[in-house]
C-alpha cells in the first residue's frame, strides 16, 4: 500500500474536516482534506517537472509545517523516498546525508537557506533547492513551483519493501545512518489505528520535529486517522498550551523535556485543557520525578498518559505504558514501580532479552533489548555491514539494555554501549541515574565510565542540581554509597547547570565523554 492512499481515503470520507493548522508561526495555514490533496498533486505535478522521478530522493531541511507534511505527501504519489534532515546536524552531517542518499532537490525553510547555501558546493547531486519562503538566488519558492504547476492526478505503482523514506539516525558517534523504512513499515504500523470516520474527530498536537521517526508516524497517523494535524512550527510550552485552548486539540505528543517545561510554566493553571485526553511522551527516557508529576498534574483533568518505547529502525513505538498504568488512584505501590518501565510490547511485536551470544534470557536477566516484527527496517541505506550487525536471524538488536519483570513490563537500564565495565563488572549507568535522582537536591543525572588505572573503568557521574539548591560532591558519594553497591557508587563528580541533549531531549553521552571523560572532579 502507498501512503498516499492514507491521504486519498480520507480526503474522501472526511473532506472538509481541516487536516493541516499550523499555529504559532509567521505563516499560519488552515487546510482542509479536501484542499490538502489538490496542493499535492500540484506538488508532484511540480517535482515531475523538474525532473525528479520514481526512485529518486528528494530531502527537507525544515521546521515542522503544513508545506513539509504536503510535500512528503507529494513525494509518495511519485514513489520518490522522502528523507528529512535534521537541521541541528553539523555541515559535514548534513553532506554526508544529502550525497550518501543522493538526493536530487532539497526543500528548506526560510531560517536554513543560508546554511544550504554555504554547503551546496559540496552536494554532488542536489540539482534544485526549493524554499518555502521566498526564492533566492540559485533556488526556487515553494508556492511559485505549486502554482505554476499542473493539476493530473499522477498514479504510480510501488513494491511495499520499497523506501518510502530515509530517516537518519543521530551520529552521536559515527556519521549518521540512513534508515529506510518502507511502504509496507509504514502501513503495518500506521494502519493499526482506526481509519478516519465522520463521525469521530480527533484533534493531534504535534510539536516533536518531523524528522524524527515520531514525528513522522505522528504525521502520518493524523492523516490516516482523519485527525486534524496542529503544527507548532517550534515549541514553547506557551506556545503550546495556548495552541491546546485555542485549537481544542484532544491528543498530543511531546518528548519528555517538553511536558516537563509545560508543566512549569508559571501560570499553567489558568490555560484551559478541558478538551485534551490523551498525552503520549517518548523518543528519550523520562525522569522518574518528571512522570510522577505528570501523574498529579494531568491524570486528575481526566487526560491519560501513555510513555511510548521505540527506534527509528523498528518504525517508532515498540512498547507502550497506558494510562491504566498512571492511574495511580488504584494499585499504587506497583503502578509507581512501573513508572520507571516503558511498559509492554505492542501487539504486533515480539521482545526478547539476549545475552552476547544471542541466546534468549528469562525474566528478570539483564541483556540486550531485541524484537522481531513487520515493520523493523529495510536496512541502514548503502551500509549492509551495519545492517547485518542490526538484524541477525529477523531479530533487531536495539542497542538498549534492559530486562523484562514477571509482568512482562520493559525497563530499560542503559544502552549497551554505554555500560560501565570495572574489573571484570557490568554496569549499568541507568540504575545509578535512577538511584541518584532520588536525591532531594538532584534535578538529573548522568553516568558515563571514565578511565582508571586498578579497574580499567571507574563511574562518573554528571549532576544536575534541582533551581535554587545547592549539593556537592560529598554529599552524591555519602547518598550513593548508602544506596548502591559500592563499585556502582560514582568515584567522581561533576556537578554541571544542564545536561546536553539533541532534539528530541536524548542526552548526548558522547558530548558528556568529551567534556567530561577525566577521572577528576568537576564544578564541585
Amino acid at each position: 500500500m502507498n501512503t498516499i492512499e492514507f491521504l486519498q481515503i480520507t480526503s474522501a470520507v472526511v473532506p472538509d474536516r481541516e487536516a493541516l493548522v499550523e499555529v504559532g508561526g509567521t505563516n499560519s495555514k488552515r487546510i482542509t482534506f479536501e484542499e490538502m490533496y489538490p496542493l499535492v498533486v500540484k506538488l508532484a505535478n511540480a517535482l515531475q517537472g523538474l525532473g525528479v522521478e520514481k526512485g529518486n530522493k528528494v530531502a527537507t531541511m525544515a521546521q515542522n509545517s503544513a508545506d513539509f507534511v504536503i510535500t512528503y505527501y507529494a513525494c509518495a504519489m511519485l514513489g520518490v523516498t522522502f528523507v528529512p534532515l535534521n537541521y541541528r546536524s553539523k555541515d559535514e552531517e548534513l553532506t554526508h546525508m544529502l550525497n550518501v542518499s543522493e538526493c536530487q532537490a532539497v526543500f528548506v525553510s526560510e531560517r536554513y537557506t543560508d546554511l544550504v547555501s554555504r554547503i551546496r558546493p559540496t552536494l554532488t547531486t542536489v540539482k534544485h533547492v526549493v524554499n518555502y519562503g521566498a526564492a533566492t538566488p540559485g533556488a526556487l519558492a515553494f508556492d511559485d513551483i505549486v502554482a505554476a504547476a499542473g493539476e493530473d492526478e499522477i498514479w504510480t505503482e510501488v513494491d511495499d519493501k520499497d523506501a518510502t523514506i530515509i530517516i537518519f539516525t543521530s551520529g552521536t558517534t559515527a556519521l549518521p545512518k540512513g534508515v529506510q523504512l518502507t511502504y509496507l513499515d509504514m502501513t503495518a504500523y500506521v494502519t493499526n489505528q482506526q481509519p478516519a470516520d465522520p463521525d469521530v474527530h480527533e484533534k493531534l498536537l504535534v510539536s516533536a520535529p518531523f524528522f524524527h521517526v515520531a514525528g513522522a508516524t505522528a504525521m502520518m497517523l493524523a492523516v490516516w486517522c482523519g485527525r486534524t494535524l496542529v503544527i507548532l512550527p517550534q515549541f514553547t510550552p506557551e506556545l503550546w498550551l495556548q495552541a491546546v485552548q485555542q485549537e481544542g486539540t484532544s491528543h498530543a505528543f511531546v518528548v519528555p523535556t517538553m511536558l516537563k517545561r509545560i508543566m512549569e510554566v508559571p501560570d499553567f493553571e489558568k490555560y484551559d485543557l478541558s478538551t485534551m485526553r490523551q498525552i503520549t511522551y517518548g523518543a528519550a527516557p523520562m525522569p522518574y520525578e518528571v512522570v510522577r508529576k505528570a501523574c498529579d498534574v494531568f491524570s486528575p483533568r481526566g487526560i491519560g498518559l501513555i510513555n511510548a518505547y521505540g527506534q527509528t529502525e523498528s518504525t517508532a513505538t515498540l512498547t507502550f505504558l497506558g494510562p491504566e498504568d498512571h492511574d495511580l488512584s488504584v494499585d499504587t505501590e506497583i503502578k509507581e514501580q512501573r513508572l520507571r518501565s516503558v511498559g509492554k510490547p505492542m501487539p504486533d511485536v515480539e521482545l526478547g532479552i539476549m545475552d552476547e551470544r544471542n541466546r534468549l534470557l528469562p525474566p528478570g536477566t539483564e541483556g540486550e533489548i531485541c524484537v522481531r516484527s513487520d515493520r523493523v527496517m529495510k536496512g541502514y541505506y548503502k551500509q549492509e555491514d551495519a545492517t547485518s550487525t542490526a538484524i541477525i536471524d529477523n531479530w533487531l538488536h536495539t542497542g538498549d539494555v534492559g530486562k523484562v519483570d514477571e509482568g512482562g513490563y520493559l525497563f530499560i537500564t542503559g544502552r549497551k554501549k554505554d555500560i560501565i565495565i570495572r574489573g571484570g563488572e557490568n554496569i549499568s549507568p541507568g540504575e545509578i541515574e535512577n538511584v541518584l535522582e532520588a536525591h532531594p537536591s538532584v534535578e538529573e543525572a548522568a553516568v558515563i565510565g571514565v578511565p582508571d588505572v586498578e579497574w580499567g573503568e571507574v563511574v562518573k557521574a554528571i549532576i544536575v542540581p534541582r533551581a535554587g539548591q545547592k549539593v556537592t560532591a560529598e554529599e552524591i558519594n555519602v547518598y550513593a554509597k548508602a544506596h548502591l553497591a559500592s563499585f556502582k557508587a560514582p568515584q567522581y563528580i561533576a556537578i554541571v547547570g544542564e545536561l546536553p541533549r539533541n532534539a528530541m531531549g536524548k542526552v548526548l553521552k558522547t558530548d558528556l565523554r568529551k567534556e567530561y571523560g577525566t577521572p577528576t572532579n568537576d564544578g564541585a
